[in-house]
């Protein structure tokens, strides 16, 4: 326990100290890349205003002072260009009015490039750890390993949309990606495993920005009648990515003498990932007019003065106290510590204080007041339920299969391979439909009908299921979130104006990444409580003289902390007990699942059908 309070502290030691690094770094690339972009001609940056009253659109308060009045007017303007910071615009090369097929082509597939290696670098490292524990001889650290990665590149994601508003799109995923890059760089000449954990979380952060900025430019190249194929394509990228994660860390580990081991797990990702900025430095220029060129005639002083600090700071605790309580709660932290007592404080207070922030800026890093629009808050509800269904299934479904059917990784791994076959299918379906029709809300309904029916077929699983009924029993229910993720990102992108649709897109991120984390969280929590008073229960019902409390406690303790213990240790008389006892506590975590899925069906009836536009103006 003294080890594990240790970690934490060290980690939160790393997370201040780097946040404030983080920031110096934006302002260095930022700085970098102005040069970089080609800047159209610009109207004045501020435009006629009424002389008797300005009122704030988010908050409808009056009274800002000379200088507040011009960054809303600037921020709000959805007609603001990039410039070379103030630079003689005319002598500036000129952007195009709309970009060639080709050189969409190339733009999304850079970005999907970097969606990849995201996905990869957040599941590569379980097959990687137990090597990476060894040779450091540090194995009360391996959680923070995989961990620091996805706790940096949830907490950094949803800023990367208001921050791409202001600076603009390009320099940001510049950023990303070398930031990325240099994380991976770190784990892969790591001497040291606190300077590994330190290069998980700074490729966390630029990870982050790949996968929520690709979404965001996508939005700003492609129609969006056009944008659900593109966002299927996305989903296809972050899945492969995903799977294929664990499969090449073994690749790595296996063939250490030619590949480098896992260190060459880390390192091959760095050239990938500057080939990809290199493509986004070359061809990403943004059609006049855009939003994502940034905001018009600032240098970076004054553009860092636009940011919303307050709300971005309050934002970083909650979601980082959050995501830390959720992820390490019950396994590395205790429920009754004073370190989870302390981290449920901060999330509790730092969430109403960060509302609060919200509510009285001038231009907020997340638009909250757009949750008054039901659309965006039907998808932010349905994502965060559906999100929290998917994930809780796909961490739970595998200790079923262990326990109760008696599989092996390599067969709970091929009854998984047919459910990313149908996200292909759904998402690229979904996209295709949209296309095709212009039209969502019936699909959004009709997926969530199917989402539904799914989870509550896996909640009545039981030991009679066939192989077949084993291989097909997530793909309906992948199949309707699968379609939903797509669906109702254009749905959110709809519904505001396509000024906003990066921060918007932002609170999206926000809700799928807390949804995910939850029902892990909740799911476990509600499988390992059952479980406890499941074998309590049945395994002392054998306590006499021939087996003694010492041997049923044993028993229990290995049981609840071991799935392989059930079919490789556990002695023959109890194993049926064991078994049992497992197949309630997943079904009960499943049967939560099921209510969750539900009320994002019911969520999903508050989405609006809105034009889905054939043009970036929406003319």
């Amino acid at each position: 326990m003294r080890n594990r309070r240790r970690n934490l502290y060290h980690f939160f030691f790393f997370f201040n100290t780097h946040t404030l690094s983080l920031c110096l770094s934006l302002s260095l690339s930022i700085s970098l890349s102005r040069r970089l972009q080609t800047m159209p001609e610009t109207e004045p940056l501020i435009k006629g205003v009424r002389s008797d009253i300005l009122l704030d659109p988010s908050t409808e308060v009056s009274g800002f002072i000379a200088s507040e009045l011009e960054q809303e007017e600037l921020l709000r303007d959805p007609t603001y260009h990039s410039t070379d910071n103030g630079d003689d615009i005319e002598a500036q090369v000129d952007v195009p009015d709309t970009l060639s097929q080709n050189r969409i082509n190339v733009i999304v597939g850079s970005m999907f490039v970097g969606v990849f290696l995201a996905a990869l670098d957040g599941t590569v490292v379980t097959t990687l750890v137990s090597r990476i524990a060894s040779e450091f001889d540090s194995l009360p650290k391996l959680s923070w390993i995989a961990t620091a990665y996805l706790l940096s590149s949830s907490t950094f994601q949803p800023l990367y949309g208001k921050l791409s508003d202001i600076f603009g799109r390009k320099p940001l995923l510049l950023f990303s990606n070398l930031t990325f890059a240099l994380g991976c760089l770190i784990c892969a000449t790591a001497q040291d495993v606190n300077v590994l954990i330190f290069g998980r979380f700074i490729s966390g952060i630029g990870g982050g920005g790949l996968t929520s900025l690709s979404s965001i430019t996508t939005s700003d190249v492609v129609p969006l009648k056009n944008r659900g194929l593109y966002q299927g394509i996305t989903n296809i990228a972050f899945a492969c990515g995903s799977g294929a994660g664990s499969l090449l860390g073994g690749v790595f580990v296996n063939h250490e003498e030619l590949l480098g081991g896992w260190r060459g797990a880390f390192g091959f990702q760095v050239p990938l990932t500057i080939i990809s900025a290199y493509l986004i430095y070359k061809y990403l220029a943004l059609p006049k007019g855009s939003p994502g060129l940034g905001v018009a005639g600032f240098d970076i002083t004054r553009k860092l003065k636009l940011i919303d600090w307050y709300g971005s700071a309050t934002l970083i605790v909650f979601l980082f106290s959050f995501l830390t309580a959720a992820s390490l709660g019950g396994k590395e932290i205790a429920y009754s510590s004073p370190q989870f007592i302390a981290l449920s404080v901060l999330t509790t207070s730092f969430l109403g204080l960060f509302i609060f922030v919200e509510c009285k800026a001038m231009a907020p890093i997340l638009p909250l007041h757009f949750m008054k629009i039901p659309t965006v808050t039907g998808v932010s509800i349905s994502l965060f339920c559906f999100c929290m269904t998917s994930f809780a299934v796909y961490f739970i479904i595998p200790i079923y299969y262990t326990t109760v059917f008696n599989l092996n990784s390599q067969q709970i791994g091929w009854r998984f391979a047919p459910n990313f076959f149908t996200i292909i299918f759904g998402s690229v379906g979904a996209g295709y439909y949209m296309k095709t029709t212009g039209k969502y809300y019936y699909l959004n309904i009709i997926s969530g009908f199917i989402a539904v029916f799914g989870t509550l077929r896996i909640a009545m699983i039981n030991p009679s299921y066939t192989t077949f009924e084993q291989y097909l029993l997530i793909v309906t229910q992948g199949m309707g979130v699968s379609v939903i993720i797509t669906s109702t990102l254009l749905a959110l992108i709809a519904a505001v104006p396509h000024e906003h649709q990066a921060a918007t897109t932002s609170i999206s991120y926000l809700f799928r990444s807390c949804g995910s984390t939850l029902g892990v969280a909740i799911g476990s929590a509600i499988m390992s409580r059952r479980l406890d008073k499941e074998l309590e229960t049945r395994v002392m019902s054998f306590l006499s003289d021939k087996h003694p409390l010492d041997e049923l406690v044993h028993i229990i303790d290995r049981a609840s902390h071991n799935t392989e213990y059930v079919h490789g240790g556990a002695p023959e008389w109890v194993k049926q007990t064991l078994i049992d006892s497992y197949a309630v506590s997943t079904k009960q975590a499943f049967s939560f699942c099921l209510v969750t899925s539900i009320v994002g069906l019911a969520s999903l009836f508050l989405i609006k059908e809105y034009t889905l536009h054939s043009t970036l103006t929406r003319k």
